[in-house]
């Protein structure tokens, strides 16, 4: 969570993933990036972003895997805080 003037300013969902390559070291994977409407570009979203590789090199992680919207914009941003598009995933909703 970023705050910035008493108020949440913005969120991101995080989790490290044990696996099994890259001799048993994690992956941080960071969805849902969030910057409430008054607060984007003032650089809160890049705060997200530093934070969540910070989390990623202190938990022994790999990589730090987004899951992104198809939107440019946002891949854009992505690419701004130093991120590279890898591959087209997939997904498939249950429930």
């Amino acid at each position: 969570m970023a705050d910035a003037d008493g108020a949440v300013a913005g969120t991101a969902d995080c989790i490290v993933m044990p696996n099994l390559t890259r001799g048993g070291r994690a992956i941080l994977f960071v969805e849902n990036v969030v910057v409430a409407g008054s607060f984007q570009r003032r650089g809160v979203g890049r705060r997200l972003m530093e934070a969540a590789v910070r989390l990623g090199e202190t938990a022994g992680c790999y990589k730090v895997q987004l899951l992104a919207a198809d939107d440019e914009y946002v891949h854009s941003f992505y690419r701004a805080c130093g991120f590279e598009a890898l591959a087209q995933g997939f997904r498939r909703y249950v429930g």
